[in-house]
């Protein structure tokens, strides 16, 4: 199957609390990125496109990734301009206090310039409303083929941010995955092609101020296959994490697993053999969501899947779990913790079910309830934040006729009402 209905499989369905951590793919611009060594602590600058013009207005806002960290406070990669637009843009970061309402653009501004190049790439982990990662690669004429990468950090909700030192990657950062405030890790990759994927990945230790490389798939035996396309990233504890991907045929590098922060790579032992939850191709719905030893990923792409796959001691082992009857063969599945979850029933193309499900008992059972209202644009995005609180949005919508609307439900999905969210403009 080819690569990008992989990619939109995997963006229509995750087992995280949301989108954040996805990799957008900047508009084109044409400056140049500042160069600047070493770690230091740069502020926040309001945006310079996208925005009225004077103090105290507000601005449309397009939405591209979306991650609600409680039912007040979230993240976004957001772009500066209409999408639909010609004039050049990139992906910024924006954070809201107000249930996704009303947004402020906390941008660091070191990473703008970065951004504004042509073929920029982004990626964002929020851990909490107030603490997130932004990894940033920036377009270079150089012809080393080295990137140019810089990872900013915040714990005070964007306000200020800390800048790693600059180092250079084989190829751009298309995942970012934080175990706490300190571990982290970052895939450097162009996608994959012809069944391979070609990756580096980077750790750091120190939150994200310096990083090093601790395993690659080239040589050989650098810690990671190079078949499959790696698409999901996640690490539990500074120990242990997960690689998942989407292959072109049944593979048992779909998932893989280190114990040694992510220096040697093996596949995950899993209750379904490859060739019986693969058809022509396979994907993993995103990567493995942990809390504490409690884990769950879905993963499947052949008659009788996808599987609800549940693990209650760190990954060692798993066990299947029913879905809910209505479910599609592309769910939307959160979970909060150890027991309570949200599916939103989903098919093929983003089409939206009718139903949607919840579960206090780890997805032994469900208790399904239909939905107050229909979805009808395809690849509609759900972010719940517990069991009766969540939002949908569909990235970019209708972006001739201005940006699309959110609905919030606060009862599970009976009911939803419906708000088009605006950027704060507080500088002239």
């Amino acid at each position: 199957m080819v690569r990008s209905r992989w990619l939109a499989a995997l963006c229509m369905v995750a087992v995280t609390a949301g989108c954040g951590g996805s990799p957008g793919q900047a508009r084109q611009a044409g400056q140049t990125a500042t160069r600047q060594a070493g770690p230091t602590v740069v502020p926040t600058v309001m945006p310079r496109s996208g925005q009225s013009g004077r103090a105290g207005r507000t601005a449309e806002i397009w939405l591209d990734r979306l991650q609600m960290t409680s039912a007040s406070t979230g993240w976004a990669l957001r772009w500066t301009v209409n999408p639909s637009s010609t004039q050049a843009g990139y992906l910024a970061t924006a954070r809201t206090t107000d249930g996704a309402r009303t947004w402020a653009d906390v941008t660091p501004g070191a990473a703008i310039a970065m951004l504004e190049t042509s073929g920029a790439t982004v990626v964002l982990d929020p851990l909490d409303g107030d603490r997130a990662y932004l990894a940033v690669t920036a377009e270079t004429a150089e012809q080393s083929g080295a990137a140019p990468t810089v990872v900013f950090g915040t714990s005070d909700g964007g306000r200020t941010w800390t800048e790693s030192a600059r180092f250079r990657a084989p190829a751009p950062v298309s995942l970012l995955s934080f175990a706490g405030p300190d571990d982290g890790w970052l895939v450097a990759n162009y996608g994959g092609s012809m069944g391979q994927d070609p990756v580096w990945l980077y750790r750091t230790t120190d939150a994200g101020l310096r990083w090093s490389l601790v395993a690659a798939t080239q040589p050989p035996g650098s810690g990671l296959p190079v078949d499959c396309g790696k698409a999901g990233l996640a690490f539990a504890t500074a120990q242990v994490g997960w690689v998942t991907s989407f292959c072109n045929i049944a593979s048992a590098d779909l998932v893989l697993v280190t114990r040694d922060s992510g220096v040697r790579w093996a596949p995950q032992a899993l209750p379904v053999l490859a060739s019986g939850m693969c058809l022509g191709g396979c994907a993993a719905y995103g990567p493995p969501r942990f809390f504490g030893q409690w884990g769950f990923m879905v993963i499947g792409d052949a008659p009788g899947a996808p599987y609800l796959l549940v693990s209650s001691d760190l990954g060692q082992t798993w066990a299947r779990e029913p879905l809910p009857p209505g479910a599609g063969v592309y769910p939307r599945i959160t979970f909060f913790g150890s027991r309570d979850g949200v599916l939103v029933s989903a098919g093929p193309s983003g089409v939206i079910g009718a139903t949607l499900a919840t579960t206090s008992d780890g997805g032994a059972t469900w208790t399904t309830v239909r939905l107050g209202r229909s979805f009808t644009a395809n690849g509609t995005e759900f972010d719940f934040v517990s069991q009766r609180t969540g939002f949908a949005w569909a990235p970019d919508g209708d972006a001739a006729g201005g940006p699309p609307a959110i609905d919030e439900t606060t009862d599970s999905g009976r009911t939803w009402t419906s708000f088009v969210p605006v950027l704060a403009n507080a500088s002239g």
